[in-house]
């Protein structure tokens, strides 16, 4: 049994079903915040210097109400992609999975405000996250780029995992620390099975490798001639009934026993 089937062994019932509707439901709040000048930006955004020096505790959670933009077309179709990628995850794994999934980016994430308590945290690459753990389960899955140009959503997994690399180089602090909490979380969850899927990929590699060889070796070789059925495919071999040894056509009739 896995460390995540004891949790759930033990925790199951306290997962909280439908859990992407909350998180929806949290950035819409923010949404409304920031719409109607309640909270600016730089209210939401999370650095541990504030919650340590002036108990500002609420920014544990307010960073999770930062929507990715405010326009409204926009916020409609991030809010039901992350609903289907949500509501997908939830199904495949279960709810007390997926609410540990989502946890576990969370503290993550939040441990890395403490890490650098001057660097500024938001959530993007943590939802970010998400969206690369149903590439992961769901590589075949398409989305319409564009709204024209169908691609799978591997693709789109692998893009947006490039470029979380390229910010580990040339991000803000921020940036780079929730881009090491977003693997870190992908690593606790797709880990063992990467590794297995690399050790299988490379079984399949050496087999490939060894059936190769083999099939790149000669079935029949002429004692006489040294003429084999990869050197000239249209010879015919024959062995012989006395000394048992392979000969071509050309020879098997007048060769000489040693």
């Amino acid at each position: 049994m896995d460390w995540m089937s004891r949790f759930e062994k033990r925790f199951g019932s306290w997962a909280i079903p439908h859990l992407a509707l909350y998180l929806i439901a949290l950035q819409a709040i923010g949404v409304f915040m920031l719409a109607g000048g309640q909270a600016g930006w730089s209210d939401l955004v999370l650095h541990g210097s504030s919650v340590l020096h002036r108990g500002q505790w609420w920014r544990l959670l307010a960073f999770m109400m930062l929507p990715k933009t405010l326009n409204p077309v926009w916020l409609f179709f991030a809010f039901y992609i992350f609903y289907l990628m949500g509501s997908a995850l939830e199904q495949q794994w279960g709810t007390f999975r997926f609410n540990l999934f989502i946890l576990c980016g969370y503290l993550l994430t939040i441990a890395m405000a403490f890490v650098d308590p001057g660097a500024v945290i938001t959530n993007a690459f943590f939802l970010g996250g998400v969206f690369l753990a149903f590439a992961t389960l769901f590589p075949n899955f398409e989305f319409l780029l564009f709204f024209i140009l169908p691609m799978k959503v591997k693709w789109l997994g692998w893009l947006t995992a490039a470029v979380y690399v390229a910010m580990l180089f040339i991000g803000d602090a921020g940036s780079r620390l929730c881009v090491v909490a977003a693997f870190a979380n992908h690593a606790l969850f797709f880990g063992r099975d990467l590794l297995r899927g690399a050790g299988a990929a490379r079984r399949r590699k050496a087999f490939t490798a060894r059936s190769e060889a083999v099939a790149a070796q000669p079935r029949h070789a002429c004692e006489a001639c040294g003429a084999t059925d990869k050197s000239d495919p249209s010879l015919h071999f024959r062995y012989c009934s006395t000394c048992g040894k392979c000969f071509c056509e050309h020879h098997i009739a007048n060769h000489q026993h040693g």
